[in-house]
């Protein structure tokens, strides 16, 4: 089959109303960190305490993804989509109508709970419906929009907080979230194609997988220290570098546009490196990003830092999204589901774990963390690649 042979059409309108859904989930997501200490003042606390609505959003939006992916298989992919995305525009409302701290992170866990599925759903989908040798192609279109919502979703929420109030950055993300899920109802439903009704089994057999047993805890660590990092960006522009929130989201943006530049070359990448030279190129963007904002902060260097950043995360990220869909021909939003697992419960966590670190070591201290984590994240990999390599070798003879 070549590219002629598929419906690019109705392909490239189903990848912009998925994209324009994934969109939403990534804004809801990423607008928050240059409105960080916005909010924080608002409720009169500290930006690590304020840190924990990234969590509360992270933590959710990692665990129900496999669990959406499942099901998704099983019933429906686009009744799914349909259904967390009304309820992500309610969560989002009700954030912008929170009085305290303490009922804003619930609603932000209310909030991630439903926009789990969005971008593993609507990988699965893309899954079903592109053959395997294209299907790279469209995850990057797909992910292109996904970033795009990335960068613009800062800039926004800089500017609301900035010129008006952080609120109203939660009540135009709700509003456009109503707007994606009336566009979906423009799509044509597909026939589940899973057989399986076990979750337990089926989840077991994945994550037990030869792939599965690489990818998941690669896509874990990734989330860990890529998301970790890019949490307190906006924070450290406006209470460090003395920056106000809309310039903070402008730099905070450019996580997004090389994002949205990542997409298009990471199928390149994979051509000429393969897909462990693409990964660990991604990782090397990471630690690039950590080492810039450890030793040389000013916004020229972060700005820097936020666009390597990107790269790593989109190098890193989609590769192994691409992976997951060859684990199992019937669970492609399971297998998407895990890797949103990881990588956003990954984040969740390096999230928490960086508010503990501002709270009692500082920013410097942060980002050396996170300089030595990634350098040995790297060494893992280069290590395995080896022992591989070994090991194959050592069969064939």
């Amino acid at each position: 089959m070549n590219l002629k042979d598929i419906d690019r059409p109705n392909l490239n309108n189903l990848v912009l109303i998925l994209g324009f859904s994934g969109f939403i989930s990534a804004a809801n997501s990423w607008f928050v960190s240059p409105v960080l200490p916005a909010i924080s003042n608002s409720f009169g606390t500290s930006i690590a305490q304020a840190g924990i609505i990234l969590t509360a959003y992270m933590i959710p939006y990692g665990i129900m993804q496999p669990v959406y992916g499942f099901f998704s298989d099983q019933y429906s992919k686009l009744k799914t989509l349909k259904i967390i995305v009304y309820g992500l525009a309610v969560g989002t409302f009700g954030c912008a109508l929170s009085q305290s701290l303490y009922l804003l992170s619930i609603l932000r866990v209310f909030t991630g709970f439903f926009a789990a599925g969005i971008i593993a759903i609507s990988l699965g989908f893309i899954g079903d419906l592109v053959p395997n040798a294209y299907r790279q192609i469209y995850i990057g279109k797909f992910m292109a929009i996904v970033s795009l919502g990335q960068g613009i979703s800062a800039v926004l929420g800089g500017l609301f907080a900035t010129f008006l109030n952080w609120r109203i950055a939660f009540f135009f993300f709700g509003l456009i979230a109503i707007v994606a899920a009336v566009l979906l109802h423009k799509l044509q439903d597909q026939v589940p194609v899973s057989t399986h009704n076990n979750f337990l089994r089926e989840l077991k057999f994945v994550i037990a997988s030869p792939k599965g047993k690489i990818i998941f805890p690669l896509a874990l660590i990734t989330g860990l220290l890529l998301l970790g990092i890019y949490g307190y960006i906006g924070s450290f522009l406006n209470s460090e570098l003395g920056l106000n929130y809309l310039q903070s989201g402008l730099i905070v943006m450019f996580f997004g546009i090389s994002s949205l530049l990542a997409s298009t070359q990471v199928g390149k990448s994979i051509q000429r490196f393969g897909r462990f030279g693409t990964v660990l190129l991604g990782s090397c963007f990471g630690l690039c990003s950590a080492m810039l904002l450890a030793l040389s902060p000013s916004w020229q260097t972060v700005l820097l830092a936020t666009i390597t950043l990107g790269f790593g995360c989109i190098f890193v990220q989609s590769t192994l999204a691409a992976v997951a869909f060859e684990i199992s021909s019937e669970s492609t939003g399971l297998s998407s589901g895990l890797i949103g697992l990881c990588i956003f419960g990954g984040g969740g966590i390096g999230t928490a774990f960086s508010g503990l670190i501002l709270s009692g070591e500082g920013f410097g201290n942060l980002w050396q963390f996170y300089s030595f984590g990634i350098f040995c994240f790297i060494i893992l990999q280069v290590l395995f690649y080896l022992y591989s390599a070994f090991q194959k070798k050592k069969s064939q003879r």
